[in-house]
C-alpha cells in the first residue's frame, strides 16, 4: 500500500504516469487556412479584456429570433442577435465563461438554462431564457464554488439519466463537477465530483452523446475526460501545445454536432490566432484555419469559441462559428472586444471536412 500511494503521489506532483493519447496521422501536414469572417457583434460594453466567451440559445419557435450570449468579463453578460447587434446587458457580476444546455424541467416546463463562473463572487451563476430571449436570475441560492477562483465553465447533459452538469475549472488547476436540480421552483446545485487537471485551464465543452469532457490545459495540452461523474478521472491526451499547428495558449473548446454522434471538436491555439477541428469521434487532428480581414476585421488572441450546426436558412445553412476578438479593429479605430461570425460552409469548404 505504501508503494502504491507513494507512486500515486508522484504521479500528481510530477506528472509522469502513464497518460492515454491520440496518434494523429498527418503525413502530410497542412498549413493553416485564412478565411473571413461574415459578421461581427457590438463591442462589449468594457475596454481592455473584456469579451471572454460566447454560447448560442436557438429559439425553438423561430431560430432566425435566436440569441447569442457573450461574456463582459467586467460586468456580466451581454446578448445579441444573428446580425451582431446588442440587445441587453447583464450586469450580474464578473461572468468569466458562459455555457447553455435545453430540456431542464422546471416547475413542469421545459426551459433552457445558462451558466456561468462568476469571478466577482467566486460563485456558480445560473439563469434562464425566457420565451422572448431575455435571461433571468433562477439560483435557488448563492452557490459558492471551493475553487480558490473560479474560471473555465461548461456544461454537460447526461443521455444516461438525463441529469444536467455543470464543470468549473479553477484558474489553479482544481475542476469541480456540479450537479442541477429543482428546488422550490428554482435551480440548486450540489458538487458531485473533483478533477485535478494539473494546470491553469479553462476552455471546456462536453459532448453529451459520447459522454465525454474536453478540457484545455492552457500551456501544455487538450484533455478529454469521461463526462459521468462515477467514472474514471483518466484522462487522454488529444494534442499538446507544441504538436502539429499548434501554440499556447490553448484556450476556447467548442462542439459541432453533425448527427448520430458524428461532428468536430473546435480548439482555439491562440499562441497563433488559428482554430484546430478535429474529428468528433476518433480525435484525429483534421486541420486549422484562421480569420483574416474581411468585410469586417480578422480575430486576434481568441479566447472563447461557440459553434452550432442548427439551419438559419439562406444565412447560415449549415449554422455558424463563433470566436471572440481579443483586438477588434476598423480601418481607423481600436475598438472594445467583440465576437465574429463565421458561415460553417466556410471552414467546411476550406478544410474538406466531409
Amino acid at each position: 500500500m505504501r508503494k502504491i500511494l507513494t507512486l500515486s503521489i508522484a504521479c500528481i506532483i510530477l506528472g509522469s504516469c502513464k497518460v492515454k493519447k491520440i496518434l494523429h496521422n498527418t503525413p502530410h501536414l497542412k498549413p493553416v487556412v485564412a478565411i473571413t469572417a461574415d459578421a461581427e457583434t457590438t463591442p462589449v460594453t468594457s475596454f481592455d479584456d473584456a469579451a471572454d466567451d460566447p454560447c448560442i440559445w436557438v429559439n425553438p419557435n423561430n431560430v432566425m429570433q435566436s440569441i447569442i450570449i457573450g461574456t463582459n468579463k467586467k460586468e456580466g453578460l451581454e446578448t445579441y442577435n444573428l446580425d451582431g447587434k446588442r440587445l441587453a446587458t447583464y450586469k450580474i457580476g464578473r461572468i468569466n465563461n458562459v455555457d447553455i444546455r435545453n430540456g431542464f424541467i422546471l416547475n413542469g416546463k421545459t426551459v433552457s438554462v445558462v451558466t456561468g463562473s462568476n469571478r466577482t463572487y467566486n460563485t456558480l451563476s445560473i439563469l434562464i431564457v425566457k420565451e422572448n430571449g431575455e435571461l433571468q436570475d433562477i439560483a435557488a441560492r448563492t452557490i459558492k464554488s471551493t475553487l480558490k477562483e473560479v474560471y473555465g465553465l461548461g456544461m454537460y447533459k447526461s443521455t444516461k439519466t438525463n441529469t444536467f452538469y455543470v464543470f468549473i475549472v479553477g484558474k489553479r488547476g482544481g475542476v469541480e463537477q456540479w450537479e442541477l436540480f429543482e428546488k422550490n421552483g428554482k435551480i440548486d446545485a450540489k458538487i458531485v465530483r473533483n478533477i485535478i487537471l494539473g494546470g491553469q485551464g479553462e476552455g471546456i465543452v462536453a459532448d453529451d452523446f459520447h459522454g465525454k469532457v474536453y478540457i484545455g490545459q492552457e500551456d501544455k495540452a487538450l484533455w478529454r475526460y469521461e463526462a459521468e461523474p462515477n467514472l474514471s478521472n483518466t484522462k487522454v491526451k488529444i494534442i499538446g501545445t507544441r504538436d502539429l499547428n499548434m501554440k499556447a495558449d490553448f484556450e476556447g473548446v467548442t462542439l459541432y454536432d453533425s448527427g448520430k454522434g458524428k461532428g468536430y471538436i473546435l480548439l482555439s491555439s491562440q499562441g497563433n490566432n488559428s482554430y484546430a477541428v478535429f474529428d468528433r469521434v476518433s480525435n484525429q487532428y483534421l486541420g486549422s484555419f484562421s480569420l483574416k480581414d474581411g468585410i469586417v476585421d480578422g480575430t486576434n488572441d481568441t479566447d472563447g469559441i461557440d459553434v452550432t450546426s442548427v439551419s438559419f436558412g439562406d444565412k447560415y445553412p449549415k449554422g455558424f462559428f463563433l470566436a471572440q476578438d481579443g483586438t477588434n479593429n476598423t480601418a481607423k479605430d481600436s475598438l472594445a472586444q467583440n465576437f465574429k461570425i463565421v458561415d460553417w460552409e466556410k471552414i467546411e469548404r476550406a478544410l474538406n471536412l466531409k
